[in-house]
């Protein structure tokens, strides 16, 4: 458990000030997930589980191969996918700007598509 807590702290630390914030929502409540990071996606990771983790783009260049991870966020009923909201911590990290995934909007390509 100290190595997890420590392997976090260090990931934390590594962020900086422009890249990282307090959060602005409470995350506490929300699960956490931990593991090795097994495989590096387009959209975040892969643990040693096979659990798929989104993070949010600027933690994606703190994270390395073979490392512990904690985050805190959404957990996929039917898949094993989390969207990670945080960094585990005490207290927990954020992005600067909210990981709030976005729709389409209009003047954005898939806006004016019509799907049978």
């Amino acid at each position: 458990m100290k190595k997890l807590a420590c392997a976090s702290l260090v990931l934390a630390l590594s962020l900086s000030a422009a890249e990282a914030a307090p959060c602005v929502y409470d995350m506490t409540p929300l699960p956490v997930t931990k593991g090795t990071v097994a495989n590096i996606t387009p959209t975040g990771v892969q643990l040693s589980d096979g659990t798929a983790v989104i993070l949010p783009a600027e933690f994606l260049a703190h994270i390395h191969l073979n490392q512990k991870l904690a985050v805190r966020g959404l957990i996929a009923t039917a898949t094993h996918t989390v969207q990670a909201l945080a960094l585990d911590g005490n207290p927990p990290i954020c992005p600067s700007t909210p990981a709030i995934p976005k729709g389409a909007f209009p003047g954005s390509p898939g806006y004016d598509t019509i799907h049978p």
